[in-house]
């Protein structure tokens, strides 16, 4: 078969747009044929983010590192990217290494934290915090990180509803069964989410408002069999 080499040089006006991500591409590789006929043709080179913007679980992640390398098939590049979230007072995110036919994706802090506490981070922006609404939205979120989300049945559900996430919220520590509850979750905006809790044994619901006033204040508000209105200020001790 005949040798055929071409080189691309993406310039500084090539966008991609799709599946929850908006970035600038820049770079340059080279296209070569197979001497294996039949083999598919080999590229060579490196392909960068700029000014990239990743949507996840109704955030908006900035892309800080996208390197996308090509030395072999064109289908199966190696990445390196790490998209974290902004204005929060640790740096959290995503990070995804290996190969687009094999990527490994894993949550990312600095400083090092518990990957449940990375999640907060990511998800709410604020450390851990307990509750049914907020343990749903971390649970939704993980399994939507671990590439089950699609597979998920209560994912599913969610999704033809219009909602974020349904999940189950188990007693606490020394309350009986008759605690436990359905949880229903939507998040309207960036700074407001939404969650109506429904007490399995119970005739009545609550529904709670989350709404970030700030990086380290939020305001809780509760209606239903008892009505509340907190403000929460997050401070963090290392």
């Amino acid at each position: 078969p005949p040798d055929i080499a071409v080189t691309l040089n993406l310039g500084r006006d090539f966008a991609l747009q799709g599946q929850g991500i908006t970035t600038r591409l820049t770079g340059e590789v080279e296209v070569r044929s197979s001497p294996v006929p039949g083999a598919p043709p080999r590229v060579t080179g490196e392909v960068r983010t700029e000014e990239g913007r990743y949507r996840a679980w109704g955030q908006v992640l900035d892309v800080e590192t996208g390197l996308i390398r090509f030395n072999g098939p064109y289908n199966n590049p190696s990445l390196d990217i790490l998209a974290l979230r902004p204005n929060i007072s640790v740096r959290a995110g995503v990070q995804v290494t290996g190969s687009a036919q094999a990527p490994r994706v894993k949550l990312y802090s600095d400083p090092e934290l518990p990957d449940a506490e990375k999640l907060s981070w990511v998800v709410l922006g604020r450390n851990t915090a307990a509750g049914g609404a907020e343990a749903a939205v971390l649970q939704q979120a993980a399994l939507t990180l671990l590439g089950r989300g699609s597979s998920n049945p209560t994912a599913k559900v969610a999704s033809r509803l219009g909602l974020d996430e349904i999940g189950f919220k188990g007693p606490g520590t020394g309350e009986d069964a008759a605690s436990a509850a359905l949880t229903f979750g939507k998040r309207l905006s960036k700074d407001m989410y939404v969650t109506y809790e429904r007490s399995l044994s119970g005739t009545l619901g609550t529904l709670y408002i989350f709404y970030d006033l700030s990086r380290r204040l939020t305001l809780r508000g509760q209606t239903g069999e008892k009505s509340a209105m907190d403000i929460i200020y997050t401070v963090r001790y290392d």
